[in-house]
């Protein structure tokens, strides 16, 4: 998990905010409002959508203690093709990967990859 500020253009005046995301960028455990000191804490994890969204990594300044979930099913590292390790998991015959490719397809190499051996 990383934090990460959201810095896409909005038409009109918006402020965005920082957002403590997992790898995929699919699930957020806490966020933190423009120039506040604390972060809110989630219980569960939210779902949220990156389509149109643009983003880029900010230090831990918040300090939030947050246990990432642990992966249910099988789990396997794949190293993409520009090096970045992405997870592959299957659980019950659902695959999802950590990939971008995933994220916009439902379909990527790296879970061929796994799936092939």
């Amino acid at each position: 998990m990383k934090w990460f500020k959201e810095i896409t253009e909005w038409e009109g005046f918006q402020v965005n905010h920082c957002y403590l995301l997992d790898d995929s960028k699919s699930k957020m455990f806490a966020y933190a409002r423009f120039g506040q000191a604390q972060a809110q804490v989630f219980h569960k994890p939210i779902t949220i959508s990156v389509r149109g969204r643009r983003f880029a990594a900010v230090p831990d300044r918040w300090r939030v203690k947050v246990a990432a979930p642990k992966p249910q099913g099988r789990v396997v590292e794949v190293q993409g093709s520009r090096g970045d390790v992405y997870r592959v998991t299957e659980l019950d015959g659902q695959w999802a990967c950590t990939c971008s490719g995933f994220k916009f397809r439902g379909n990527c190499k790296h879970i061929k990859q796994v799936a092939e051996k």
